[in-house]
């Protein structure tokens, strides 16, 4: 058993900032810390910190930008995102701030992912899972540890149990007044512009890269629907679209709602969770970007690759979990047996982020008891 781990480090995507330059993770990578904090101490003795971000010269932020002769900024952030020609001071930051420690983070940034790759200095990456409408949010989670990888399998959630949560949400939905959306529909769904999923080449996508694909998104129904994402600071720019094609029509419903009606048969996006999850709802989903994550279901186990995301659900939060999965790095405490309860909402309550399915199951809660 290797003994030379001195602590475990809470982490994320320290690089990005608002555009004001404010760092917009460390809520997140804070939350995970808390969240996981006591599990984690329930399971083994190693101390518990955080690394999040500063602009300090000597941080490891600074040498980021340095690397690529950028400000600390949200505009130098999608160039730095997936920078992996990495200077011997990077490195060397990395190495200062990580070595003998066990890495979890939250959402790693891909140029943080690489260079412990390539030092190997193990990490945990938790992600929150694109299929949003379960009864509480799910996790994606990857390590670059084998055995660790090999462990997280076991955890994999069924795809038969999403498939018939998506129903009960569809039964759900289509007890409310139908719109009116003439014939054959499809639903291109906005997104943030700033969203780190549309990063390509050192800048974000936007709507006007796609112009052709929507023409023929267009051309290929009778009624192309666009919602623009509501957290969006541009809202404008999906909006726009429908002054292009004549058989356009913008709405501002839920998504849940919207995919409920029988004749939207598909969903586009640039790269957009509602993509991934319009499959599991009966519709067609369908990327123009690349969506940069790949997850691996109970469907596809077999095609399993190092790096590929688990879906797992809130046993995270478990110290058992933590035990036997830290069990390859260090010496874990005995198992309990100690579960969570299931509660539904749990997780969505506790970020403060509903992603809209707080029309599906608490609004509907709140107005019949106004009523």
């Amino acid at each position: 058993m290797q003994t030379n781990y001195k602590d475990i480090k809470f982490t994320g995507d320290i690089f990005r900032v608002s555009y004001r330059q404010r760092p917009t993770q460390d809520g997140n990578i804070k939350w995970l810390y808390h969240a996981l904090k006591n599990p984690l101490k329930l399971a083994s003795s190693l101390p518990i910190e955080t690394h999040l971000f500063s602009k300090q010269d000597i941080s490891l932020v600074s040498s980021g930008y340095r690397m690529i002769n950028e400000n600390i900024s949200m505009e130098g952030w999608p160039r730095l995102f997936y920078h992996d020609d990495f200077s011997e001071e990077f490195l060397q930051q990395i190495w200062l701030n990580f070595r003998n420690s066990i890495i979890i983070a939250f959402e790693l940034p891909e140029l943080l992912k690489s260079a412990l790759d390539r030092l190997n200095i193990p990490y945990i990456d938790i992600i929150i899972h694109p299929i949003r409408f379960l009864d509480d949010i799910v996790f994606g989670i990857r390590s670059n540890n084998r055995e660790i990888s090999q462990l997280l399998h076991s955890y994999l959630i069924p795809e038969e149990s999403i498939l018939i949560q998506a129903g009960i949400v569809m039964a759900s939905m289509n007890r409310l007044k139908r719109l009116k959306i003439p014939g054959k529909a499809a639903l291109f769904a906005g997104q943030t512009t700033d969203d780190k999923v549309l990063i390509n080449n050192g800048k974000f996508h936007n709507v006007s890269d796609f112009l052709d694909e929507l023409s023929k998104v267009a051309d290929s129904y009778d009624t192309l629907i666009i919602k623009s994402h509501p957290y969006s600071l541009d809202p404008f720019e999906a909006i726009s679209i429908s002054r292009l094609f004549n058989n356009c029509i913008t709405v501002a419903d839920n998504f849940y709602y919207l995919m409920s009606h029988d004749n939207i048969e598909a969903v586009y996006s640039i790269s957009s969770s509602t993509s991934i999850e319009a499959q599991y709802l009966g519709k067609e989903g369908f990327h123009f970007g690349k969506y940069p994550f790949r997850f691996t279901e109970d469907i596809n186990e077999g095609e399993f690759q190092l790096g590929s995301f688990f879906t797992v659900d809130d046993v995270i939060f478990s110290a058992d979990f933590w035990r036997k999965i830290l069990a390859p790095l260090v010496t874990t405490t005995p198992l309990t047996g100690i579960k969570l309860p299931k509660k539904p909402n749990r997780i969505r309550t506790s970020l403060r982020s509903f992603w809209g399915f707080n029309f599906v199951d608490t609004d509907i809660i709140c107005q019949l008891y106004n009523k």
